[in-house]
């Protein structure tokens, strides 16, 4: 069995001080000078014993150079590699490619008859410095038993929502409006936990809408418990498929719409919202279930509720998201017939028109015009969600002087207040720029006046 090319060529090593001065003889070249840095020879140069040599696999050369003190004495390897091409590829010099029986200009047989002479590497199993080295670390078992006496357990998380579980129903119980912190605790722990999607489906697996959520909504005078629990269903269900298909087997929508006519603080309408939204965005089925026209009307009473503007915004971005969503994939006419068939069945624009959201929109748009003036972050976010609605809300708009009227209030404001903070004008441009935008596409180019 031939002895593969490349494990012979590392060999030729540790036979250096043989066979380069072999190579050499019988040469009529000049005496070979060798100094520390590398240097090419010639095939059959003669030189002196004991030198480090080195094969250039980029040009094939043989290269040398005196050993340095770091490089161990003559007795290490002074055969090296320097990048270039691989090696099963490389020929040396003397060598043939035609002629497998040659390495580096040697015959493989001598090669084979040198290494026998090659000392093996023998190595003492040292008993007694391994139970040194063992003394010196614990084991998994010691450190677990550490942790437990120290009451710190390694657990996954499956056994913690486990734990967590089995104390939620006390805490609940004994939870009062000045004594919470346990069941706050809880609260923060599951949350954390939920938004890994298989830890959030294993929280609906294990009952925990039936047995946390649904009982902390129940709790009438319990505002800031029923704000947590739609906090943490909000969170099992973002960007989850199967939880939200499992939310709507339990009848999660109707119960979350009834938390939005419930709620009258900006926190828990805010929580309601995020999870109301969570199931229905890029979910058809819920959709179609849940944005009826009673839902609607859910939405649409939470621009009257006296709470902060921002929640009221976040209605206008969730209902712009769901048009956004349903139109780009309708348009776009590349997903599989059963998703847009899914996509039309809502019969999202028809519900819109049915409602009249265009002109509850606009209503509120034009009621918000002053609270909305001095909050840039809110106006730009309106102002995108209305551009989102503009191509099904175009005719409605556009004959409403009251909706003009309230985009050139916000773009003149705006305008005055350009410069007043330096870091802030390049983001007022682009929000005038969003309002120009729309006041185009509706009414042409906009007027100076109000």
């Amino acid at each position: 069995m031939e002895v593969p090319v490349w494990k012979l060529v590392v060999v030729i090593s540790l036979l250096v001080g043989t066979i380069s001065t072999k190579a050499g003889t019988g040469s009529k070249e000049s005496k070979f000078v060798p100094t520390h840095e590398w240097q090419e020879i010639q095939e059959d140069q003669p030189i002196p014993r004991g030198l480090h040599v080195r094969i250039n696999l980029t040009t094939g050369k043989k290269e040398v150079k005196l050993l340095d003190p770091e490089d161990g004495g003559p007795t290490d390897s002074s055969l090296s590699m320097v990048p270039g091409e691989e090696l099963q590829d490389h020929q040396v010099d003397g060598a043939s490619a035609s002629d497998p029986q040659t390495v580096a200009g040697m015959k493989l047989e001598a090669l084979r008859e040198a290494l026998k002479d090659i000392p093996a590497n023998t190595y003492e199993e040292e008993t007694d410095g391994d139970e040194t080295v063992r003394s010196r670390f614990k084991s998994y078992e010691q450190i677990k038993q550490e942790l437990k006496d120290a009451n710190v357990e390694l657990k996954s998380d499956g056994e913690i929502m486990t734990d967590l579980f089995a104390r939620f129903d006390q805490a609940l119980q004994h939870t009062t409006g000045t004594e919470r912190q346990e069941l706050d605790v809880l609260f923060e722990d599951l949350e954390y936990l939920a938004h890994q999607i298989d830890n959030a489906l294993q929280f609906i697996d294990r009952g925990g809408v039936e047995k946390i959520i649904w009982p902390s909504l129940n709790r009438t005078a319990d505002t800031q418990t029923r704000t947590q629990a739609l906090k943490l269903l909000g969170t099992v269900v973002q960007n989850n498929p199967k939880a939200k298909v499992a939310l709507i087997e339990r009848n999660g929508g109707s119960n979350l719409l009834y938390a939005l006519v419930r709620s009258s603080t900006t926190d828990e309408i805010s929580a309601a919202l995020y999870a109301f939204g969570g199931l229905v965005r890029k979910f058809p089925f819920a959709q179609k279930k849940l944005l009826t026209p009673h839902g609607y009307s859910v939405l649409y009473g939470v621009w009257e509720k006296k709470v902060e503007l921002k929640v009221k915004v976040k209605v206008l971005q969730l209902i712009a998201d769901v048009l956004v969503d349903y139109q780009s994939t309708i348009e776009a006419g590349q997903n599989d017939p059963t998703t847009l068939e899914q996509y039309r069945s809502t019969k999202l624009p028809e519900g819109l028109e049915r409602t009249e959201f265009c002109k509850h929109a606009g209503a509120f748009f034009h009621q918000q015009k002053a609270a909305l003036i001095p909050e840039d972050n809110l106006t730009d976010e309106t102002v995108k969600a209305l551009h989102a609605c503009k191509q099904l809300c175009h005719d409605s708009w556009s004959e409403c002087p009251l909706f003009r009227h309230t985009l050139l209030v916000l773009r003149n404001n705006l305008d005055h207040r350009l410069e007043e903070d330096v870091e802030l004008v390049e983001y007022r441009r682009e929000i005038k720029r969003s309002i120009d935008e729309l006041l185009v596409d509706l009414y042409g180019q906009p007027k100076d006046e109000l």
